[in-house]
């Protein structure tokens, strides 16, 4: 009967899903309730069924005695059998009535109560399905088949419950899902293997016993039903996975005997092995998982990872190649699996008692890793690689001279000499010093000789590998040292040594440099850099401009320079204003020459005379530069020329050029094209250069309409469905459109809404043109660029960059090169200029002044493509994007740096073993799901940069990561957690960022902060109150150390009432400071910060908001170049503390910092400032003292820009700027009573010849 039952159950299931779908108005909370309801029904049945078998009949007299004695005298003829009668009439009485009711819902109503019904009976049962399990005998006879299938029932009732379990309950039915698959794939496994049901009677009782009781809680767990609360259930479901592996000595042996059976069989697989395979390897990593997690031992957890990875990679090679899985490959499988279970057979069964155990299992990994890269060989049909040390390809150089700086860091320290007392870390350095200077001989050589770049990458590798063994000694987490240590590390250096020496005598080399200019001097002068399009689209006004210049202005040669980044149209731009016809007919000699990365002077002359001279003489071929470039020079003299320099990588074209230019006094003209905009010479401008921007949605859409219907001025109905998609992909780069029309012209027009549905920029960067043309640009990078640059690639897509926080990064990766001179900060903010002046950065926002200079910066979508896939390619780092699979993550063994931007929830299957990982960046935008890494952390040891900012770690700061102690770099999501004294164990830290996502209070700092002697850059990021800030500890100040490498701090306490100065004292080298000041009203508070003598940037603030006015007197350092105060509602008296700062060039007073309305200027003269800011104050009068005003030396002699905004009430502004000869922009936003002075000052700088300046009003 019960089998029966179940059969009407899977039937009534189909029944719900076909009402579901016909009814999309039934309520679906009820419906799928409903549908949990029948599934544990059907559960239920299926382990009734054993009981209600012929061989277990005898059992129900127990049956009624039990339940006589459980139930009162009216319930006394319940049993099992009558249950199931039961259960099984009533199942085809629901389906008929759903089937038949007008009004189904009604009838599912009346099914719920009557499973309901059955509740309280299902419990009981349940105790007694348990109780006569385990009272059962070791050779009782369990149906392998029955079992199989009840455990398939009770694993997708749990997987059910993830859809509706709160975040903290899930963990408990996940950890019970995994342990009960993974008995149920073993028992599939080694059945498919050879084993027999009855060689399987002791293990099948016990997971009998064990599912039943996961069956009876997950019931309880789901209805509260029954007996005990339902925290006792709770507490009973997260003990029972402990319960699920075996521990009993017959049920030990059982498995262990099933192994060893499956082991001797050689059966052919069927149909479905890979799918049984799949699901024992993914079991079994799960498995291994959780033993990484909680282990101990660094030799046996270098061997669970080493046979991880393996399994890894065997999974993956089953599930992305099954048909490929033949019976080539089966036989080194069946090896894979009989290693597999001779190791982890006593490895799951905790039976690992000595070293000796672990040294074979060592042997067994080794091996058994060979044989799943012959089989990945074998179905990829590759030859297997051997292995080798994995180490980025950029920046070795630098990387030596950080390592060294480090090693002499370390010996100096007292862990570090404790450490390394007992290893030969001196001579290691000494001869690391030697193969340095050996680099720096070959340097220029190491990207176009092989035999160079072979020694090169020998001598990086060896330094990569010296700073493992260094810091996992420091660690004590030795992991691989089977393989390396100093000693066979000063060995393979000797080798080096010699072998690099033999390269670097200067015979050698020398004959080296001239094989490699050679080759230089014989290659291609145009490159291989494609023609974007020859469709001319948008930039009217630059090209009305840049023709007007060409046409007018100074009679002297001048140069007219247009600079962008890859693929932005400026070879475009150039050629439609080099072919205008004005042009044409203004100059009497054009011509056009490519200049290219590589060149020569002789091609680039022969290519001016070609284009002035379309038929030369032979002779001149024949000519040497000299006298080429006599040539060019003589067909110019006396005539005006514009000359096309197109794609200039440096100023030196210019320079071996500029002699052949004669300057006769006519107008002539020279366009040059570029990526930098430092190559062309600054007293040849007349003009900045043309920054090229990208295309209007209009433009974008032109080009596209052009290279698909080239003279046609209207595009078809298919190409205009997907005009707005088109136009956001593409984001106004003229080279991404170009390749999006190459991949539209080769496809039917009536496929190309799905395929641009399909594409994204991460495509078309990957094809030939687009390519082609990034790689050049990168390839010309300096060493120490390429990583910053490919650290874009590192971040979400889009990702707008806090240039601070950036350059921090940079520096705590080791990518910013040390020098006496200036600060790596400062370092850094050149490599970021220069990459910006590549035209590869996009300043986002910037700064107040210097425009170029930026505080935000980004990477076009395209670049950012190229960055994610090269640094890949150059080992610098792997991004694991949004939509990949986390739990089929694969990472190289030493992987340096991961990335991951993922869903809070998907982090759960992220099962990350890479002790080697040294940065790992963690991106996600749900701050509310919280994720538990502290497991992680046992595991990377080795890390120096690690970014949590984004991910909610709960209330308490994780004690694991006081174990980091490499830690540079650290970001975390703080909300309410407070900062642990602990935090001093991280002793090389310099960067610590703080960030709230939600309305929290300032932080306290514990007194051990002072310890962090390393300490840069240390920030409180908050999302609800920017002023939130730091409160450090004031007691004892006298006896802490100094904080003498703070470079950034934002945002500090100061409470006035106390010796502020004493506290300010411990950031002797601050440069960026931001505070908010504690204040109350009618109290007299000075203020002196005249200690900080290396301050550049201050912003101050007010604590307490309010519209009055505090009595406050600042003594500012007078190094400060940068000034921003809100909320003091001072007098206007008070700026004579500010107004003569000698070196402040911008200042910005907002949200009430002044109060008053009159400010009158008198003594005060801000001589250095360039920018400023009044915002939100209620000043009405804004005037210069007449004492002052017609003074020869006027107010703000160097201002630049002033920007008034949210001040209502003002109506005048000093009419001394309408002098000024530097004033370039006013900028006005809701200020409407201004406006008859602004008029003003612009009538008064036109008379005074002033035409530049621009008032901008909304």
């Amino acid at each position: 009967m019960a089998s029966t039952s179940v059969t009407c159950i899977s039937s009534i299931l189909d029944d719900l899903q076909a009402l579901e779908n016909d009814c999309p108005e039934f309520p679906d909370g009820q419906q799928k309730y409903l549908k949990r309801m029948l599934r544990h029904l059907r559960t239920f049945l299926l382990c009734a069924r054993k009981y209600s078998n012929d061989h277990v009949q005898s059992w129900f007299k127990v049956v009624v005695a039990v339940t006589v004695a459980a139930r009162n005298a009216d319930n006394h003829n319940a049993s099992l059998e009558a249950l199931a009668v039961r259960i099984g009439d009533a199942i085809p009485k629901w389906a008929k009535e759903i089937q038949s009711s007008d009004q189904p819902w009604d009838a599912v109503d009346d099914l719920e109560k009557a499973i309901k019904s059955f509740e309280q009976e299902i419990c009981e049962w349940y105790v007694f399905f348990l109780g006569s399990s385990s009272r059962q005998s070791s050779n009782s006879v369990v149906r392998q088949d029955d079992l199989m299938e009840f455990m398939d029932s009770l694993l997708r009732n749990l997987v059910n419950y993830w859809s509706w379990l709160p975040a903290h309950e899930e963990h408990l039915i996940e950890a019970l899902e995994e342990k009960l698959s993974f008995m149920k794939n073993f028992i599939r496994f080694v059945t498919l293997h050879g084993a027999e049901n009855i060689e399987l009677g002791p293990l099948l009782v016990h997971i009998e016993a064990v599912a039943i009781n996961a069956a009876r809680l997950s019931y309880k767990f789901q209805f509260k039903k029954g007996f005990g609360s339902p925290k006792d259930i709770k507490e009973s479901i997260s003990e029972l996975p402990q319960k699920i592996i075996p521990v009993e000595p017959q049920v030990l042996e059982t498995c262990i005997q099933a192994l060893i059976a499956s082991k001797l069989s050689r059966q052919s697989y069927g149909d479905t092995d890979e799918r049984i395979l799949r699901d024992f390897y993914h079991s079994l990593l799960c498995n291994l998982w959780e033993k990484l997690k909680h282990g101990t031992c660094p030799v046996i957890l270098r061997q669970l990872q080493m046979f991880y990875e393996g399994l890894n990679s065997l999974r993956i090679i089953l599930k992305e190649k099954p048909k490929e899985f033949d019976e080539k490959v089966r036989d080194p499988t069946r090896v894979v699996d009989c290693y597999g279970r001779d190791f982890i057979s006593p490895l799951s069964l905790n039976a690992i008692k000595d070293a000796i155990q672990a040294k074979d299992m060592d042997l067994v990994c080794s091996e058994l890793l060979e044989i799943i890269k012959l089989i990945d060989a074998v179905i990829t049909e590759e030859r297997p690689e051997p292995s080798s040390f994995n180490f980025p390809k950029t920046n070795g150089l630098g990387f030596v001279d950080s390592l060294l700086e480090k090693m002499m860091d370390v010996t100096s320290s007292e862990a570090g000499s404790i450490a390394l007392i007992d290893h030969p870390i001196q001579e290691v350095q000494e001869e690391l010093v030697c193969l340095r200077s050996l680099l720096w001989k070959i340097v220029e050589l190491h990207n176009e000789d092989e035999e160079i770049q072979a020694i090169w990458d020998r001598i990086v590798g060896v330094a990569y590998r010296i700073e493992f063994l260094i810091d996992s000694l420091i660690t004590g987490n030795i992991l691989d040292s089977s393989s390396m240590s100093i000693h066979s590390i000063l060995e393979e250096m000797n080798i080096i040594k010699a072998a690099a020496l033999k390269i670097c005598d200067s015979e050698r080399l020398g004959g080296k440099v001239k094989e490699v200019t050679k080759r230089f001097n014989h290659m291609p002068q145009e490159g291989s850099k494609p023609i974007v399009n020859d469709v001319v689209v948008g930039f009217e006004d630059e090209t009305a401009s840049i023709i007007n210049q060409l046409r007018n202005g100074s009679h002297q040669v001048k140069i007219v320079s247009i600079v962008g980044m890859p693929g932005c149209g400026k070879t475009t731009l150039a050629r439609k204003v080099y072919n205008n016809s004005s042009v044409k007919s203004h100059f009497y000699e054009r011509a056009w020459c490519t200049v290219s990365q590589i060149y020569q002077k002789r091609n680039l002359l022969l290519q001016i005379l070609t284009c002035i001279e379309s038929k030369l003489p032979e002779e001149v071929f024949k000519m040497g530069e000299e006298d080429l470039a006599l040539q060019v020079k003589r067909r110019l003299l006396k005539n005006r020329y514009l000359i096309v320099l197109d794609d200039v990588w440096d100023i030196d074209a210019w320079n071996g050029l500029e002699a052949s230019f004669p300057d006769d006094g006519n107008g002539s003209r020279v366009i040059l094209t570029s990526r930098l905009r430092g190559v062309s010479p600054q007293d040849k401008l007349d003009h900045e250069p043309y920054s090229l921007r990208q295309l209007t949605p209009n433009e974008t859409w032109d080009l596209l309409k052009g290279k698909l219907y080239p003279g046609q001025d209207l595009a078809s109905p298919e190409l205009c469905e997907i005009r707005q998609q088109v136009v956001e992909m593409c984001q106004g780069l003229p080279l991404t459109v170009v390749i999006l029309a190459g991949i539209l012209s080769r496809m039917d027009r009536y496929g190309w809404k799905e395929a641009v549905e399909g594409l994204s920029s991460r495509n078309v960067s990957s094809t030939e043109q687009c390519t082609a043309t990034l790689e050049l640009s990168y390839k010309h990078l300096p060493d120490t660029l390429k990583a910053c640059f490919l650290y874009f690639g590192a971040f979400p897509e889009d990702h707008e960059h806090n240039t601070k926080r950036l350059i921090s990064l940079w520096v705590a990766e080791g990518f910013v090169q040390k020098t006496q001179l200036k600060r790596s900060e400062d370092v850094a903010n050149d490599y970021l200029m220069e990459l910006i002046s590549r035209s590869l950065v996009i300043v986002s926002k910037p700064r107040s002044i210097d425009g170029v200079k930026a505080c935000r910066c980004r990477i076009h979508d395209l670049l950012y493509e190229f960055c994610v896939t090269k640094a890949k390619e150059e080992k610098l780092l792997q991004r694991v994007r949004r939509y990949d699979d986390l739990s089929a993550l694969t990472v190289p063994c030493y992987l340096r740096r991961l990335c991951i931007d993922s869903k809070v929830e998907h982090f759960d299957s992220l099962r990350l073993f890479s002790p080697a990982i040294r940065s790992l960046l963690l991106f996600s935008h749900d701050d509310k799901s919280s994720f538990d890494l502290r497991f992680i952390f046992h595991i990377i040891k080795l890390v120096k940069v690690l970014d949590l900012s984004q991910i909610y770690l709960g209330g308490t700061f994780p004690r694991e990561l006081e174990r980091l102690v490499h830690l540079r770099y650290l970001a975390i999501l703080g909300n309410g957690i407070p900062v642990p004294a602990s935090i001093s164990y991280l002793t090389n830290l310099e960067t610590l960022i703080w960030r709230n996502s939600s309305s929290h209070c300032s932080v306290s700092l514990p007194d051990t902060i002072w310890n962090l002697k390393k300490l840069r850059h240390l920030e409180l990021i908050d999302e609800f109150d920017k002023y939130h800030c730091f409160f450090f500890p004031s007691d004892n100040l006298d006896n802490s150390s100094q904080l003498r490498d703070l470079d950034f701090l934002s945002c500090l306490s100061l409470d006035p009432g106390e010796n502020i100065s004493n506290l300010l004292r411990k950031f002797p080298n601050i440069r960026k400071l931001r505070c908010s000041v504690n204040l109350e009203p009618d109290v007299e508070y000075h203020v002196a910060m005249d200690s900080l003598s290396q301050l550049e940037s201050l912003s101050l603030s007010r604590v307490l908001y309010g519209y009055q006015q505090f009595h406050i007197d600042f003594q500012f350092p007078l190094s400060i170049k940068k000034l921003t105060l809100f909320y003091f509602g001072m007098p206007w008296r008070k700026m004579a503390a500010i107004g003569n700062l000698p070196n402040l060039e911008v200042l910005k007073l907002l949200e009430e910092a002044f109060e008053g309305e009159i400010w009158e200027m008198e003594a005060e003269k801000f001589p250095k400032v360039r920018f400023l800011k009044l915002a939100s104050l209620n000043i009405v009068k804004w005037t210069a003292s007449s004492e002052y005003e017609y003074e020869d030396q006027d107010y703000f002699p160097r201002l630049q820009k002033l920007v008034l905004e949210s001040c209502d009430a003002l109506q005048e502004i000093p009419s001394c700027l309408g002098n000024s000869s530097t004033l370039e922009i006013i900028e006005v936003s809701k200020c409407p009573n201004c406006a008859r002075s602004l008029e003003e000052i612009e009538d008064e700088q036109r008379s005074n010849g002033y035409t530049d300046l621009k008032i901008l009003t909304s």
